[in-house]
């Protein structure tokens, strides 16, 4: 098997990860920017995707009135993060987008939707957030290299390098207990956009 094989074998094992958590969760943080240039993060419920849906884009339902509406309108990207029990931590970001043009909200609405608006005035303020994933940062134990944060950088060729662009390693980081998040990350390049950091 070629380097650039294993590269793409070892993305598809770091995505199928980084699905298999985010689909065992279902409430994650949605952060955005806040308008004083700090951070507004709130607990999210997001919306099952079909099963024909793309795993990196993300909807949840919104007030288009609400704080982190006015947030996504102005600057456009957001951070979700999701955590199961304490062996599993995915953090998306990407571009954000809130689909409020009442025909586009009629294509997403059902039914059960109606009890978080149930006015008139409130089901003409509803809007989904969507959220296109660019970039994700990921530590899922059996998943990602352990014991964290010794890590191999795998030796690239010309046709490889577009997948593998770079690992760190945090050589101060030591094990603070069970629910302590690791800070080091290797940074994975995928050939259609959106970078896995493991």
């Amino acid at each position: 098997m070629s380097q650039a094989e294993c590269g793409r074998d070892e993305v598809g094992r770091l995505l199928a990860g980084a699905a298999k958590t985010i689909a065992g969760v279902r409430n994650c943080w949605l952060v955005s920017e806040a308008e004083t240039g700090g951070a507004n993060a709130r607990p999210m419920e997001r919306l099952l995707p079909a099963a024909y849906a793309n795993d990196w884009i993300i909807r949840f339902l919104t007030d288009g009135r609400s704080r982190k509406a006015s947030d996504i309108r102005r600057a456009g990207k957001v951070g979700l993060i999701f955590q199961h029990d304490d062996d599993a931590f995915v953090v998306l970001n990407g571009r954000a987008a809130l689909i409020e043009a009442a025909s586009e909200v009629r294509k997403f609405w059902k039914e059960g939707y109606n009890a978080f608006f149930p006015s008139e005035t409130d089901r003409a303020n509803a809007a989904f957030v969507q959220v296109d994933v660019e970039r994700m940062d990921l530590w899922i134990r059996g998943v990602t290299p352990e014991p964290l944060p010794l890590i191999s950088k795998p030796e690239t060729d010309a046709e490889s390098a577009p997948l593998l662009a770079q690992a760190e390693i945090n050589p101060n980081w030591k094990p603070q207990g069970r629910s302590t998040v690791p800070t080091m990350f290797s940074t994975w390049r995928l050939p259609w956009g959106p970078q896995v950091e493991a």
